[in-house]
């Protein structure tokens, strides 16, 4: 399945489901999965968290893809065609490594 198919798949459960299709609400939905996988990869290194799992990192990053999608559902923009333009815009670019300039960061 490309990521076409899987963006029409996408829109047709949550179709089904009865979920919202705002994209300002979906805006919101994404931002705080975003946040679950901040909050996963935290467990990788804050002792006050129970030991990282990547089973729940994938599950959530699933949410991110899923609202990703259906927020382009909503404007009908073919992600699979806006990433390949982005990374040939961003080809043409000139680029400053911080490595190369012995920043670490």
């Amino acid at each position: 399945m490309d990521l076409g198919e899987l963006r029409e798949r996408v829109a047709n459960v949550r179709a089904e489901r009865g979920f919202t299709t705002d994209p300002v609400r979906v805006l919101t939905l994404l931002v705080e999965e975003v946040g679950e996988v901040a909050r996963e990869l935290k467990r990788t290194w804050s002792p006050n968290y129970d030991a990282f799992s990547v089973e729940r990192l994938a599950s959530e990053l699933a949410d991110v893809q899923t609202l990703l999608l259906a927020l382009a559902h909503e404007y009908d923009i073919d992600l699979e065609a806006a990433v390949m333009a982005k990374l040939e815009r961003d080809g043409e670019r000139e680029w400053k490594s911080r490595r190369a300039a012995g920043d670490e960061a």
